[in-house]
């Protein structure tokens, strides 16, 4: 078998050994005891590639522990975070421990453990010549930022987001609450307690999506994708008066894309990224759907809309076929009024953030030609004005499921078209 025959099991405690070293007592490293599978299959690459990750390992937990000039102590120790989860992510690939995942594409799109472990390698030298390996990103300590919703009040900012694990896709490390983090200028977040945790006895009981947040009358009121066992999606409501404490709605959820939508509570069902904007004394509701086309009988992409007087009780106001999104989800829908103008921005996955512009709330005209790309390689965006200047977020990804949340400056062009360029707003934790 050459270089590549599989090894005794003393040199597989060996590296056990090596492995343990600087880490946790009862972390994952003690599975290859557990499953001998793993012990059988491993190979003489695989317990070198074990030792360089036992290595980097003790190398990371020394620069979360030393004083590193250039740096600040949360720059340290959300890159050690994210090293970490790269590592545990390598080191359960070798080891055949990666969850299995809901669905076949659970772990599609990863790297191979050696990239992964020369990512982590990559940010590590980084970070320990004073630099921020994630600079101008936002994201918690070993986390994810996904969709997210942003919204200020007495002076401060609040940041609402999809909660996940740093690569990792949603379906292995599930997400059942939402993050929260504060900031006064928009660069420096301090984070918050998680909320609203899933509930086996709601409809959200599997996982949140996700979030808007408006105020109205007094009160804050955020519209959420609530995610049940069999991955049906659906809009839900929460409430509250003070951003931290919230209350979900007695009756969720508020909407689903029925009567048009291909919607049912026993299957994947798409209906989530929910957005609220208020024209005259209508709220209006945009949301990502899909509906069967009567003429085949097949599925088709789609953004679905309501409206509501109340914020409670909504009435379906059908839906927006989006000529470059018929086959690719139109994500994180985001209205917005300028110089008279309404303008709908959202994520295609194909040609990145794009807008449409709008004659009326429900009315929109497409470019059949052009998708009006603003931004490329980045999604789940909302809009905000800070200033007197009009500013976007968004999340940017790197391999292997890493993603953070970023902000750009909006452009507005004389002749109607919009980009955005970098801001003085550049995200830490």
């Amino acid at each position: 078998m050459g270089i590549r025959r599989l090894i005794p099991l003393f040199l597989v405690a060996l590296v056990v050994s090596l492995i343990s070293c600087g880490t946790n007592p009862g972390s994952n490293q003690a599975m290859i005891f557990e499953d001998q599978t793993s012990v059988d299959t491993l190979t003489y690459e695989d317990v070198l590639l074990l030792k360089r990750i036992a290595r980097l390992r003790i190398e990371t937990s020394h620069a979360g522990q030393t004083k590193i000039e250039g740096v600040t102590l949360e720059v340290q120790v959300k890159t050690v975070g994210m090293i970490t989860e790269l590592l545990n992510r390598a080191e359960q690939k070798i080891l055949g421990e990666l969850p299995s995942g809901r669905f076949p594409w659970s772990w599609s799109g990863f790297t191979g453990p050696d990239e992964m472990a020369d990512m982590a390698a990559g940010f590590l030298e980084t970070l320990v010549t004073g630099k921020d390996p994630f600079a101008g990103k936002f994201a918690e300590p070993g986390g994810n930022v996904v969709d997210h919703a942003i919204i200020k009040a007495d002076g401060h900012w609040h940041l609402f987001y999809i909660r996940g694990v740093a690569a990792t896709n949603w379906p292995d490390f599930p997400e059942a609450n939402f993050g929260h983090a504060v900031t006064g200028d928009l660069v420096n977040w301090k984070i918050q307690e998680p909320l609203l945790q899933t509930d086996e006895k709601e409809f959200d009981n599997y996982q949140v999506w996700a979030p808007h947040v408006i105020e109205h009358n007094g009160m804050y009121w955020m519209f959420y994708t609530g995610v049940n066992d069999s991955v049906s999606q659906a809009i839900c409501l929460a409430t509250s008066d003070d951003l931290h404490h919230w209350e979900r709605y007695e009756k969720n959820p508020v909407l689903n894309s029925l009567p048009w939508g291909f919607w049912d509570e026993s299957h994947w069902s798409d209906c989530r990224d929910p957005m609220v904007l208020k024209e005259g004394d209508t709220f209006y509701c945009y949301y990502t759907a899909t509906r069967t086309v009567p003429e085949t009988g097949g599925h088709e992409s789609c953004m679905g809309m309501a409206s509501s007087k109340d914020l409670i009780h909504w009435k379906d106001e059908g839906f927006q076929r989006l000529v470059h999104s018929l086959t690719t989800p139109p994500e994180s829908p985001f209205v917005i009024k300028k110089d008279g103008e309404l303008y709908l921005i959202y994520t295609n996955y194909k040609h990145g953030i794009v807008y449409v512009k709008g004659s009326g709330p429900l009315h929109w005209k497409e470019d059949p030609d052009d998708p009006q790309t603003i931004l490329q390689g980045v999604s789940a965006t909302e809009i905000f004005r800070e200033n007197g200047r009009w500013y976007i977020t968004m999340i940017s990804h790197m391999d292997n499921a890493l993603r953070f949340m970023e902000i750009k400056e909006l452009i507005w062009h004389a002749d109607g078209s919009v980009s955005a360029r970098d801001c003085e707003y550049s995200p830490k934790v």
